[in-house]
């Protein structure tokens, strides 16, 4: 064997090492390469971890400067006895704007019931609908098998009797016959076995997936919060709560007063009277389903397929509604306020849309 120049200095023991020492320096490279992303993937991290303290810290600093103009607040009784009636208003839009999300809540869960329910009952009577169609054309057919069994009894019949030789042609129409009769037989056979495959499947469909709420069922949850916004306002408008309660809800503290604190103390336990009367009246409900269907005729909407009624077409609050008879208000009083132009205790936030 000849040798090259290369392999004649190369010593003999280096040929054996090159390819492993090769695969050293593939693997060292790419354990290299994981390594730099790893710490990039970590200084990422730390710049988020460090982007998010500093966040935390901005809240802790707005937090303790709050708590430290409340102390100052709370040092001067005038002061103190403002942001007591203050927090009380927004205790009371608090208190509304959970009642209204809660009966949204209980009345989409009811409706949704209600609805699932119908449409599994129509699922279920199209399906028994569909598969009695099925057993109809089944019945349809064995009544046309069993003729044809009857046929091809009576065929083989004939071809019995149709014996010796002058009776050749006659025997051989009559097998034709014997075969046309067992062909039909099987069609029909076969077309049966289709049919009660489609009935099984049919019988094994289930319903699909619910949809959703109704237009019509999202409309009637909508009136229904819509009437126990207006009765709240209703129930709170004895010296005005509602609308400083309003005012509460969109003004900072420094921007509001309400007198000296005698006119605080005496506002503060209006409220808290008013408040207890609201928990315990059972007037209430009674008055928000008289209200919601009365509102169900008033409410006018700007497109088909809109669920909040129109801006304006609910322009005012009667004060009283009639229980009994037509649905209607009892008198001429009313509030003109529009709780959805007004937006009171945020009820949008609680309607469907």
């Amino acid at each position: 064997m000849r040798l090259t120049p290369l392999a004649v200095l190369a010593p003999p023991w280096s040929h054996g090492r090159r390819e492993p020492d090769d695969e050293q320096l593939l693997r060292l490279f790419w354990n290299r390469a994981e390594l730099k992303k790893e710490l990039a993937r970590l200084r990422r991290e730390r710049e988020k971890l460090i982007d998010q303290v500093r966040q935390q810290e901005g809240v802790n600093m707005r937090t303790q400067q709050r708590l430290e103009q409340l102390e100052n607040l709370l040092a001067d009784p005038l002061q103190a006895a403002n942001a007591a009636v203050y927090y009380q208003l927004r205790g009371v839009w608090a208190l509304a704007r959970r009642r209204l999300q809660r009966l949204a809540r209980e009345l989409t869960d009811r409706q949704q019931d209600r609805e699932e329910q119908h449409a599994r009952l129509l699922f279920e009577r199209q399906r028994d609908a569909e598969v009695a169609q099925v057993e109809e054309k089944i019945a349809a057919h064995a009544g046309r098998a069993r003729t044809i069994e009857a046929d091809l009894v009576a065929a083989r019949s004939d071809l019995q009797r149709l014996r010796g030789f002058w009776n050749y042609l006659r025997r051989r129409r009559t097998m034709d016959q014997l075969e046309a009769i067992r062909a039909a037989l099987d069609g029909v056979e076969a077309q049966m076995g289709r049919l009660a495959a489609e009935r099984r499947q049919r019988e094994l469909d289930e319903p699909p997936a619910f949809a959703g709420l109704s237009l019509e069922g999202r409309r009637n949850i909508n009136i229904a919060v819509i009437a126990l916004a207006q009765q709240l306002l209703v129930e709170l408008a004895e010296n005005n709560v509602a609308g400083l309660a309003r005012e509460a809800s969109v003004r900072p503290l420094a921007e509001v007063a309400y007198g000296d604190v005698a006119a605080c103390r005496a506002l503060g336990r209006n409220i808290e009277a008013i408040v207890k009367r609201l928990e315990s009246s059972e007037t209430v409900n009674s008055q928000m389903r008289c209200r919601a269907a009365w509102l169900y005729r008033q409410a006018q909407y700007r497109r088909d397929g809109d669920t909040v009624p129109a801006a304006g077409s609910l322009g005012s609050i009667p004060v009283q509604m009639r229980e009994t008879g037509e649905t209607r208000p009892a008198d001429s009083r009313e509030i003109p306020v529009d709780v959805l132009v007004d937006e009171y205790w945020d009820l949008h936030a609680a309607l469907l849309n």
